[in-house]
């Protein structure tokens, strides 16, 4: 598949079947219509803590999404934003890998 054609949710299903083949402990909220506006849409855990905001090729980090990632990394959690661009490249399972 196209990395630029990859819906949000199609993108979201690889990279938790990936994460779960290296052994992540992988969590995504169900229904976030209860939840804190812009908390990243995974949490994986494998030895370290990892908080994926997870966007389509043309997607953009809200304000929301924005302030949950910055107040993370500034108290030392690794917090960032994967794009299917990032899959294609190989900068995800580089990252699973050596988390």
């Amino acid at each position: 598949m196209v990395a630029e054609s990859m819906s949000e949710k199609q993108f979201q299903d690889h990279v938790v079947a990936m994460a779960k083949r290296l052994g992540w402990l992988t969590y995504h909220t169900y229904s976030s219509k209860h939840s804190a506006p812009g908390f990243p849409d995974l949490v994986m855990v494998r030895g370290t803590v990892l908080y994926r905001e997870l966007k389509a090729a043309n997607g953009v980090v809200s304000h929301h999404q924005d302030v949950w990632l910055r107040a993370l990394r500034v108290a030392g959690v690794d917090a960032d934003v994967w794009k299917p661009k990032d899959l294609m490249s190989g900068r995800i399972e580089r990252e699973l890998r050596h988390g």
